[in-house]
């Protein structure tokens, strides 16, 4: 196999798993997707391993520059997919952080409340 051939079958590789990626954040399988980057990454690292002394002709060429496309098209909806995520998740937390100061808010007043409304003693009886 010749290191062009290699090449492709290595850029082929990381279309497919970017398609899987895709598909995983269209989905919200945010763990899944998670793992097919760490598979993606090796991908890559092997790309960059991989001695490039044949070249490829014009027809590689070609279809090597479609896979890329699509692969960096893929990546640009998967960004916007997991910064839509990270929008949630902030405005989740920021919820979470209202909830709790309303909490101990509540509980802090709530002892000063009870005190305010508890009778005295001595004056239990009278009014």
């Amino acid at each position: 196999m010749s290191n062009a051939s290699e090449r492709l079958d290595i850029y082929e590789d990381m279309l497919e798993r970017s398609r899987a990626m895709l598909e995983s954040a269209r989905h919200e399988d945010w763990e899944t997707l998670i793992q097919q980057r760490a598979r993606y990454v090796d991908d890559v690292e092997v790309l960059r391993r991989t001695p490039q002394s044949d070249r490829f002709n014009a027809q590689e060429r070609q279809y090597c520059a479609r896979m890329i496309e699509e692969i960096l098209e893929n990546d640009r909806v998967i960004r916007d997919q997991l910064d839509a995520r990270c929008e949630e998740l902030t405005q989740l937390i920021g919820s979470s952080r209202r909830q709790q100061a309303l909490v101990r808010a509540y509980n802090q007043g709530q002892g000063t409340l009870s005190q305010r409304t508890r009778p005295s003693r001595g004056t239990e009886g009278r009014t």
